[in-house]
């Protein structure tokens, strides 16, 4: 099982969003975080970066879209 920490990045640094994430489902403009304790997140943004060797990380890039 892979589970990631999700960030936000602004263009000038990095904010943690959500740790311990199992699902992500794209939304309309944005992705459903999902935890492995069933929270639910949904957050505005792009795409950006999934790393699942080193960090276990996802980035979402912040902006209007």
């Amino acid at each position: 099982m892979c589970i990631a920490t999700i960030y936000f990045d602004d263009g000038s640094h990095r904010d943690k969003v959500m740790s311990d994430v199992v699902q992500i489902e794209a939304e309309r403009d944005g992705f459903l975080l999902v935890t492995l304790f069933g929270e639910e997140k949904f957050i505005k943004g792009k795409l950006k970066s999934v790393d699942f060797l080193k960090e276990h990380s996802v980035i979402i890039q912040k902006g209007k879209y």
